[in-house]
Formats: structure tokens, sequence, C-alpha cells
């Protein structure tokens, strides 16, 4: 498999870069490595991973972890190139990320 990678990036903020393990449809499995800039947003995506892995998700607290997500404007931007991805569901536990879109 080509060496595949995105940045995660915040307006012009570096957050971390995403580097493709495997796809598991409709989800790519990532290794991620986080910047400095990762600690302030951390929190935000981590509560979001938590809410819609419970084992009974609370309907209004995926909600707001996902507008808080929301508001964060995210995009993945491919490191060879392209266009970035501004529409798509993230997970980041540690240095594993997934992500679809």
């Amino acid at each position: 498999m080509a060496d595949r990678s995105w940045q995660l990036k915040q307006a012009d903020t570096l957050l971390g870069t995403l580097t493709l393990d495997e796809i598991d449809q409709p989800w790519f499995r990532c290794h991620f490595i986080g910047t400095p800039a990762w600690d302030e947003v951390r929190p935000i995506l981590e509560e979001w991973t938590q809410s819609i892995e419970a084992e009974e998700p609370d309907p209004p607290r995926v909600e707001q972890a996902m507008r808080a997500v929301d508001g964060l404007h995210l995009s993945l931007v491919p490191t060879g190139g392209g266009e970035p991805i501004v529409d798509f569901l993230i997970h980041v536990r540690g240095a594993q990320a997934s992500f679809r879109y």
C-alpha cells in the first residue's frame, strides 16, 4: 500500500498527521501523531469519541459533542496534494485514528 497521509488542520494550524495503516470500509484506520496544538482540541475529540462509543449512547450527549467538533472547522489535507476533506467523521484514541468521509 502506498504511503498515504493527511494533515489534520484547524484553519492554518497543524494539529497532527494521520498515516494510513489500513482501510476497513468505510473507515480509514491510521497512525496518529499530534502536534503541541493537538492538546487544545484533544478534549473535544475525546468527548466525541467517548460519547458515540458508549455502551448505551446518550443522544443529547452525542449531539452536543458533534456540535463541538463541527465548531472546530477541522479539515484533512492530503500530504501528497489534492483537495482538503472538510466533511468527515474522526475518532482519535492515543496514537490511533479512524476517519470516514
